[in-house]
């Protein structure tokens, strides 16, 4: 388990999750599709609120992080591992 939850080039697995305004979500959306790696979000809608979360390797958060620079929105990290065992 551990080969699929660790890179050697990329380092940890991580879950990802961010809390967006839904006016914001479209254009979040289309950062992440943007990025030099593939993105599958899982969608969740809370009120005015969405919560987007995706799996990425520890090593691409500065992408994840740059992409997300424009909407001030910051990245809630958690080991993939933990978030399985959760």
């Amino acid at each position: 388990m551990s080969t699929v939850l660790a890179s050697r080039e990329e380092g940890e697995l991580l879950l990802v999750r961010l809390r967006v305004e839904c006016r914001q979500l479209e254009e979040v959306l289309e950062a992440l599709a943007d990025l030099p790696f593939p993105v599958n979000p899982d969608l969740c809608h809370v009120g005015l609120m969405s919560f987007i979360e995706f799996p990425a390797f520890e090593g691409r958060l500065g992408a994840v992080n740059a992409a997300l620079a424009p909407f001030e929105l910051t990245a809630e990290t958690r080991s993939m591992f933990d978030a399985i065992r959760a």
